[in-house]
């Protein structure tokens, strides 16, 4: 049998077409080395080939194992830890919100509650269809090849920055003075822009893996990258905070790159290089703002970090403890009811949940998020395909980031940072954005066997490789 019809042959039998090219390629490869040592015995061109051939074995059968080896698999363990999750998040929302109403109407108070003016939208009918449209998304963008993004992310993240300052321009709603939200012209619904920008990352790390094989100008050229999208955190929605925790995920992802070779360049002194911009970037910010910056910007930092009076008005830290020290293990807070009402339980939804079902109900809703996240980190770190490696290490990396404020903030340490959690955080745009990065998660496992290395390469790149 000829090469071309055994090859041809054996991909018909691999079903997903993304792997039938990488396979193809190695199967040649076996079958060009083999012939090479027929040949040194001294064969002919024609009895080399195809006992090298003949030495692959039966086509259909080598074909079938291959499509076995490389089929796509569903992680359906992990989704249906997403949906127990996101049904969880929903039903402990209404329940704290119907019961603080309850209380409410019971007392003769008929005003709104005082935190639900943010959120009040959320326990009304339109949060279910949310989410479901959320999951849908999800399932969806799992069963697309993320490896196409990488043709067209430099286009893609332009289009959608601009795109973004076009909503600003013409359709942006400022609250406190910052344009924070972008308004669609259907439903009359308002999108988070910190919200919107958490979509660059992946973008971002597709940037990132066009630029590989070049040396310091393609760490110039991802910085550069990273700044633009600060320019609308920083300056344009005024959300410091939200500003780092975007730059400190774009560094992880710029270091996993450089730990991984892309970049001809001295690993150690970037990788402490990035380490000491990670450390050093909010405590400038911070201390710039806190020294020259206007009273608002003052009372934010403060805020944030519980100091002075701000302590008592925006975390409510006596409260939360109060929540929390008056459970135990297995019962909650027996004042659960009066102290909800005293508490913002659209942000501090875990701590509810504690001083309501107990600290085990808590410490389980929290593990099995983190659980979630630490599987996802463990599956992209160890992908062959670089690309699914560095998307998923940098979503995984935010989520892992979400958490911890979300927990901070349940436990008093800082106030409300205005950052949604996975799951258990409000707002139509958190919830969504999260789907989209959870779908991209579920597409690099489900083709972490198949997935072959996007052929993006550089024109100096292209001329070492074949110098």
């Amino acid at each position: 049998m000829r090469r071309e019809e055994y090859l041809h042959t054996l991909t018909e039998q691999i079903r997903c077409k993304m792997a039938r090219g990488t396979i193809e390629q190695e199967i040649n490869d076996h079958i060009e080395d083999q012939k090479e040592e027929f040949l040194s015995e001294g064969m002919s061109q024609t009895e080399a080939e195809e006992a090298a051939v003949r030495e692959m074995g039966d086509p259909v059968e080598v074909g079938l194992e291959m499509d076995r080896i490389h089929r796509p698999t569903m992680a359906w363990g992990m989704i249906a830890l997403i949906v127990g999750l996101s049904l969880a998040g929903y039903l402990l929302r209404s329940v704290m919100y119907q019961t603080v109403l309850g209380i409410e109407q019971s007392a003769g108070k008929t005003e709104e509650l005082f935190w639900t003016g943010m959120s009040s939208s959320w326990h009304t009918s339109l949060e279910l269809p949310a989410l479901l449209i959320g999951l849908v998304l999800m399932i969806g963008i799992c069963y697309m090849d993320y490896t196409r993004i990488a043709a067209y992310a430099k286009q893609i993240l332009i289009v959608y920055q601009v795109l973004l300052v076009v909503g600003l321009q013409f359709t942006g709603l400022k609250v406190n003075g910052a344009a924070r939200y972008i308004r669609i012209p259907f439903g009359n619904i308002g999108l988070n822009l910190i919200d919107l920008l958490w979509l660059t990352i992946p973008l971002f790390a597709a940037v990132l893996y066009s630029y590989r094989g070049q040396g310091y100008r393609g760490i110039l050229k991802a910085i550069l990258w990273m700044i633009i999208p600060s320019y609308f955190l920083f300056i344009r929605s005024q959300s410091l905070i939200a500003a780092m925790i975007l730059e400190l995920v774009y560094c992880v992802v710029l270091a996993a790159a450089v730990y991984k070779g892309w970049f001809q360049v001295c690993k150690k002194a970037v990788l402490t290089g990035i380490g000491a911009v990670v450390v050093l970037i909010p405590v400038l910010l911070a201390g710039g703002l806190w020294c020259f910056g206007k009273a608002y910007q003052k009372e934010r930092i403060a805020a944030i970090l519980s100091i002075g009076d701000h302590a008592a008005d925006f975390p409510r830290v006596n409260v939360i403890w109060e929540m929390i020290s008056g459970s135990s293990a297995f019962h909650g807070n027996p004042q659960f009811k009066e102290l909800l009402t005293s508490v913002d339980g659209s942000v501090h939804l875990l701590a509810s949940v504690v001083a309501a079902y107990g600290i085990l109900a808590g410490i389980l809703l929290v593990l099995c998020l983190v659980v979630l996240i630490l599987r996802f980190a463990k599956i992209s770190l160890n992908q062959k395909n670089q690309l699914g490696m560095v998307m998923g290490t940098g979503c995984t990396a935010l989520f892992l980031i979400q958490t911890v404020v979300f927990i901070l903030e349940n436990l008093g340490g800082v106030g409300n940072m205005g950052i949604y959690c996975p799951f258990f955080g409000t707002g139509r745009s958190g919830m969504l954005t999260s789907y989209i990065l959870l779908g991209l998660l579920l597409s690099i496992c489900r083709y972490q066997k198949t997935a072959p290395e996007p052929a993006i390469r550089s024109w100096r790149w292209r001329q070492r490789s074949q110098s």
